[in-house]
């Protein structure tokens, strides 16, 4: 039963009520924050479909470095029970009233953002995912206090969600949503001509960094710490050169090859990212994707920025107009990330691999079965 499932766990959460699994509209899995050593399984109810929302049933869904920091509160603190998941690709089951760009049976898919408001300068602009229109609590953001993508159905606003192009497979689009829209949106706002793209670690966004800039012409060099282990895998995805990025030596030898570098990786030694911003030639743009911790710092040689004149900038996600270019893209150039697929039994074996960087670039899970057992609609 819950009750046993969850035991002193078992709680009314902000939106989500708890159930037993017969009164449920879905099932997700779910960790009390700092508590829980495992995953556990929460039936729930949703709160009443809104006009503007559609529940979709989820098939697949991707797990991003960004879930496991959620899980630990490594940037946030994160409400008990905390459910992420924001590479989200499913059907269709419930529209609300005013829901103009979906219908029931559509492939649809939904990301990192949940929110925005129209309104303000960055929605006018179109860049929606800098919406500056809501606060806490009600972030643009997925996370708290709503359920994420770790679950059998979700429920979200339809503005937010997006159709999926028919020639994308539903077990490696999911992906794209986080990983696929950030390296694309990076080269589509900053590669330039004939840019050199250097890209630093060598995971989900990573490799379809790669892909794209391939794809788009751009040279690509592959940094990695393991060159050894992975230099044959990096240039079959189409990498021009793969270089070592073990050591500050290592790094040192490709200084000023590059227009733009794309770094998911972070470090907090100073001598190691005055390395890697030194990759750059003079008027160059680094791109920060990772994100460390809470309490914990990059320093940056701000007289080597100054003197290069380096553009220092970040990147996550994109807008909904992204990821519809984004999308389309990747189906014509037959874009996918390179994927391990696991069952709903084996969410815990998919997790562990993606907190550890085991990962074949991403994990997705397939959760189509259980959600045809489990839930209404």
């Amino acid at each position: 039963s819950t009750q046993s499932t969850w035991g002193t766990y078992r709680m009314e959460r902000f939106l989500y009520r708890s159930v037993e699994i017969q009164e449920a509209d879905a099932v997700a899995k779910a960790i009390i924050v700092e508590e829980a050593p495992e995953m556990i399984e929460y039936p729930f109810q949703f709160p009443e479909l809104k006009p503007y929302e559609v529940r979709l049933r989820i098939l697949y869904t991707g797990i991003c470095r960004t879930d496991v920091n959620t899980f630990k509160s490594n940037h946030f603190d994160s409400l008990n029970p905390v459910v992420p998941g924001h590479e989200v690709l499913g059907i269709v089951i419930l529209i609300g009233a005013d829901v103009k760009n979906l219908k029931i049976g559509d492939r649809a898919g939904f990301g990192i953002q949940r929110f925005f408001c129209e309104n303000c300068k960055a929605c006018k602009e179109g860049n929606t995912h800098l919406c500056s229109g809501y606060v806490v609590p009600e972030s643009h953001l997925l996370f708290d206090p709503y359920f994420g993508g770790f679950a059998t159905h979700i429920q979200a606003p339809a503005k937010s969600c997006v159709k999926i192009p028919e020639s994308l497979p539903n077990d490696r689009t999911p992906p794209l949503f986080c990983a696929g829209l950030t390296a694309f949106t990076i080269l589509k706002q900053y590669a330039k001509g004939d840019a050199r793209v250097g890209i630093i670690g060598i995971g989900g966004v990573g490799h379809l960094a790669i892909k794209y800039a391939k794809a788009l012409g751009y040279r690509v060099t592959a940094y990695t710490s393991k060159l050894a282990e992975k230099k044959e895998t990096l240039l079959k995805l189409g990498a021009d050169e793969v270089r070592s990025s073990g050591s500050i030596d290592d790094l040192r030898a490709g200084a000023g090859m590059h227009d733009l570098i794309i770094s998911s990786v972070f470090t907090t030694d100073r001598l190691f990212m005055h390395a890697y911003i030194e990759l750059l030639t003079s008027g160059g743009t680094y791109c920060q994707v990772a994100v460390p911790p809470k309490r914990e710092v990059i320093s940056l040689d701000v007289a080597q920025i100054v003197v290069k004149r380096i553009h220092f900038v970040g990147a996550m996600g994109g807008s909904v107009r992204d990821i519809e270019e984004m999308l389309e893209f990747s189906a014509k150039h037959n874009i996918l990330p390179d994927c391990e697929i696991f069952e709903w039994e084996d969410w815990t074996a998919a997790y562990s691999k993606c907190e550890n960087g085991t990962a074949n670039f991403c994990c997705v899970v397939n959760c189509d079965a259980y959600a045809k057992k489990v839930g209404k609609a």
